[in-house]
C-alpha cells in the first residue's frame, strides 16, 4: 500500500512539475512576443545596412527580395556598379570604371543602363539576363553621347540623348539596344519614361529636357512624334514618373524646401503638393517609388536631431501626395545621413541608399509622421476642382465639369439663392478623373442658382449659375 502510494505521489509530482514548466514556457513565450513587439513599436522598422565603398548612390533597382544592383558616382572618376545576394547587407563591386546615367529593371530577371566608360569615353547600354550575374554591352559609340532610358520589354526601348552633330535627339531600338534608329532632333539629353502598356494602340511616353531649355514633351504615337505639354512652374525640377496615360508625378526642389506635383490629364496641368515643413526638416524629395495611385515612397529628405547629428528620413504618401508625412530610420545604435536613391519591390519591401550606407525595411516602414501639415490642407481644393458650367446663362440644359484628384465621397448639390436646397445632381463615391453631367433645368424656374462640389461632407467649392426662360 506504501509502495502504490509513493507511485501515485511521484506520478503526481511529476505532472505538477509538466504543469509548471508548460506555464513557464508559455509565460517566457508570452514575454518574448511581447517585449518583440514593444521593440518593433519603439524603434525604427528600418535596418541599417553598410556599402563597400563610400561613394554617393545615384539609383538602386531590385529583382526581389534579395537580389538588387546600386550604381554610384562621385565626381570627377568614383563610378561604378555593386550587387547584392541577400537584400543588401552585404554587396559586391561588379565594375568600378563606367559613369552609368541610368537604369531600369525590364523584367523579373532583365536589367539595362546607360553609361560611359571611363577608359576611352565611350557611350553604351549594358544589359544582363540573369540578375546581374553576367552582362553584355551593346550600342557602343563615341560621338554619341546617352542620359536615359525606357523600355517596355527586352526588345522596344528608347534612348535620350545626343548625337555625334550634338544634336539633342531621341532613339528607338526593337532589338534590345543592338541597333538604334534616330526618331527625332526636337528633344533629348534628359529624363524619358514611356509606359509599358499601349494606349490607343499606341505607347505613350514623356521626356525631360535637361539641356538648358528645360521643357517636357509627350508622345502619343510611340515616340514618332513628340509635342511640348504644360511643365510643372517651379523652377528646380527632377524626378518624373507615370502610372497611367493620365496620372503621373514631378518632384521639385531647391533649398530646404520641396514637394511634388501631380496630373490627372497627362501632364496638362499640374497641382502642387507639399512635403511637411518644420524648423527640423530638410523637406525635399529627390526620387520616389510609385506603389499603386495612392501609396509613394519618397527619398532626399532629413531630420535634425540635436548634438550635430543628422538623419535620413524617408517620406511616405497614403493619398496620392495630397498629405506626406515621414518615417524615422534612426535609432541610437547607428548614423544614417540620407539618401536620394530609393526602390520598393512591393509595398512593404524596400531600400534606400545614400553616400556608404543605407536602410531596408520588410514592413513597410513603421507609422508615417504627419507635421504641419497645414499647407497641404490648404490646397485640398485645389486637388478637387469645381469647373464653371457651360453655357451660363442658360434656357433648358448645361455642363457641370469638375475634376478628382483622389478618390472620395463625392457630392454636387444646387441651392437657390436663399440657400435652400433644390436639388442632388449626384452622390456617389468616385476616383480620379475629370467627370461631366448634365444639369436640366426645364423644371427650374427663371433666376440665380448655385452649385456646390462637396467633398466627404464638405463644400469645397461653389460656383453661380443663371437660368433664363
Amino acid at each position: 500500500m506504501i509502495i502504490h502510494f509513493y507511485i501515485l505521489k511521484k506520478f503526481k509530482l511529476q505532472s505538477d512539475m509538466k504543469k509548471h514548466n508548460s506555464f513557464i514556457f508559455a509565460l517566457i513565450f508570452f514575454f518574448i512576443i511581447h517585449y518583440s513587439l514593444f521593440i518593433e513599436d519603439c524603434f525604427s522598422q528600418w535596418v541599417y545596412q553598410t556599402l563597400p565603398t563610400y561613394q554617393y548612390v545615384t539609383d538602386i533597382n531590385f529583382f526581389d527580395a534579395n537580389t538588387g544592383i546600386l550604381i554610384y558616382y562621385t565626381y570627377p572618376a568614383n563610378m561604378g556598379m555593386l550587387r547584392t545576394t541577400n537584400g543588401g547587407f552585404n554587396w559586391i563591386i561588379i565594375n568600378s570604371d563606367i559613369h552609368y546615367y541610368d537604369m531600369q529593371k525590364i523584367d523579373s530577371t532583365s536589367l539595362y543602363l546607360v553609361g560611359r566608360k571611363l577608359d576611352g569615353a565611350v557611350e553604351r547600354m549594358q544589359r544582363t539576363f540573369d540578375r546581374g550575374l553576367t552582362w553584355d554591352t551593346v550600342s557602343l559609340s563615341v560621338p554619341d553621347a546617352y542620359s536615359s532610358l525606357s523600355f517596355i520589354n527586352r526588345d522596344t526601348g528608347w534612348i535620350s540623348g545626343a548625337n555625334e552633330f550634338n544634336v539633342n535627339c531621341i532613339w528607338k531600338t526593337i532589338n534590345g539596344g543592338v541597333t538604334l534608329i534616330q526618331q527625332t532632333d526636337t528633344t533629348g539629353l534628359g529624363k524619358i519614361f514611356f509606359l509599358k502598356n499601349k494606349v490607343n494602340s499606341e505607347y505613350y511616353g514623356w521626356h525631360y529636357s535637361l539641356n538648358g531649355d528645360n521643357k517636357l514633351w509627350k508622345t502619343t504615337n510611340s515616340g514618332n512624334n513628340w509635342f511640348q505639354i504644360t511643365r510643372p512652374p517651379a523652377q528646380y525640377l527632377g524626378y518624373f514618373y507615370f502610372i497611367d496615360s493620365n496620372t503621373g508625378w514631378f518632384t521639385y526642389g531647391g533649398g530646404s524646401a520641396g514637394g511634388t506635383y501631380r496630373t490627372i490629364n497627362g501632364g496638362n496641368s499640374w497641382l502642387i503638393q507639399y512635403l511637411p515643413i518644420s524648423s527640423n526638416l530638410l523637406s525635399t524629395i529627390t526620387k520616389f517609388r510609385v506603389i499603386n495611385y495612392d501609396t509613394i515612397f519618397g527619398a532626399g529628405g532629413s531630420k535634425w536631431l540635436g548634438g550635430g547629428r543628422i538623419n535620413g528620413i524617408v517620406w511616405k504618401t497614403t493619398n496620392g501626395g495630397i498629405n506626406w508625412g515621414y518615417q524615422e530610420t534612426v535609432d541610437t545604435s547607428y548614423h544614417f545621413g540620407g539618401g536620394d536613391a530609393i526602390y520598393f519591390i512591393n509595398s512593404t519591401s524596400g531600400w534606400m541608399y545614400g553616400s556608404g550606407d543605407g536602410v531596408h525595411t520588410t514592413n513597410g516602414g513603421g507609422p508615417i509622421i504627419l507635421t504641419n501639415i497645414k499647407n497641404n490642407n490648404e490646397i485640398i481644393a485645389k486637388n478637387y476642382i469645381l469647373f464653371q458650367n457651360f453655357p451660363n446663362p442658360f434656357n433648358a440644359k448645361s455642363k457641370i465639369k469638375y475634376q478628382i484628384l483622389i478618390s472620395a465621397d463625392i457630392k454636387i448639390k444646387i441651392f437657390s439663392i436663399e440657400g435652400k436646397e433644390i436639388n442632388t445632381l449626384i452622390n456617389k463615391h468616385q476616383s480620379y478623373g475629370i467627370y461631366e453631367i448634365i444639369l436640366d433645368g426645364s423644371n427650374f424656374s427663371s433666376g440665380v442658382y448655385f452649385y456646390s462640389l462637396i467633398i466627404n461632407e464638405k463644400i469645397i467649392d461653389t460656383k453661380k449659375l443663371v437660368i433664363l426662360k
